[in-house]
């Protein structure tokens, strides 16, 4: 989750009082500590305070345009503090397959993986792993990449994507589809959002196989569409979704590999984002298994 640089200690204390406050008088709390105790604690756990607020927040309008103002510089300056701190990432400048690791065809071309944020990485789009509800997860301090990528962009993208489901009434997603939005704070221009297959017991089915695959090929046509010139991708699925990650490696490689295949003209730069040691782990066995050379990636 972000942590806030400590510079404006003032604005955090108005914001987390503000949002405590709102949420106590809406329901979404019984109470909340009185505002000479949010005055004591230190920034990080006003911060992190904040945040569970904000996460469980529903999508509904700041109407006081100071709150509104407050909350975007803070969060933009957050977001420029962590592309700084990660070296600032960009899509287009990481090495590619057929530098790291030998592969040849479209698929060296145009896909690079790499160990890294995704909210830190500037692209035409990232990929959201969203659920069926498609607002965000509503935990506080959950570290799943739904919960990440909506609090490091704000609230104005559970806004949008809850306008998005007041216009199918309420429906829930279909799995294997996909939604561009814009990026908001995020160095992302847009967030692509899609909804994985849950597989029951670790052991995907033929049918589990052929939505995750929609997954890949929907955001992939999502951003072509739109013209983007990249796009970050998380691992679908393969969280609390119960996809092994052993087997989603290789179809999305295979996925990725037919979808530039078909589409000749594409010159979209397409990054595989890993961002914890099994997900490295489980692309170096899939990218090894094609032959490729083995070196490590960035």
């Amino acid at each position: 989750m972000p942590h806030a640089p400590t510079a404006d200690v003032a604005r955090l204390q108005r914001l987390t009082r503000h949002f405590a406050t709102e949420a106590v008088q809406a329901g979404d709390v019984a109470a909340f500590p009185p505002p000479a105790a949010l005055a004591e604690l230190p920034p990080v756990e006003l911060r992190r305070l904040l945040d569970g607020l904000l996460t469980i927040r529903p999508p509904r309008e700041i109407p006081d345009d100071d709150v509104r103002e407050d909350l975007d510089e803070m969060l933009a300056a957050e977001a420029a503090q962590r592309v700084h701190d990660a070296g600032a990432p960009d899509a287009l400048s990481l090495p590619i397959l057929a530098a790291t690791h030998g592969v040849t065809g479209r698929l060296g071309e145009h896909v690079a993986l790499w160990r890294g944020d995704l909210t830190t990485l500037r692209a035409g789009a990232i990929v959201n792993a969203a659920n069926a509800q498609l607002l965000g997860c509503f935990v506080p301090g959950h570290t799943c990449i739904d919960n990440v990528i909506h609090a490091v962009a704000g609230p104005g993208l559970r806004a949008e994507c809850a306008a998005y489901m007041d216009a199918r009434d309420g429906r829930p997603e279909e799995t294997g589809r996909a939604l561009l939005t814009a990026g908001y704070h995020l160095p992302a221009a847009h967030v692509v959002h899609t909804v994985g297959p849950i597989v029951d017991g670790g052991h995907p089915t033929d049918a589990d196989r052929a939505l995750l695959a929609s997954c890949y090929r929907s955001v992939l046509d999502a951003v072509d569409d739109a013209g983007l010139d990249s796009v970050g991708l998380c691992s679908v699925s393969t969280g609390v979704f119960g996809y092994p990650k052993d087997e989603a490696a290789p179809l999305v490689l295979d996925t990725l590999e037919d979808w530039l295949r078909a589409h000749p003209e594409s010159e979209l730069r397409i990054v595989i984002c890993a961002f914890a040691d099994v997900d490295v782990a489980a692309y170096e066995a899939a990218l090894a298994g094609r032959g490729g050379s083995g070196a490590q990636h960035s």
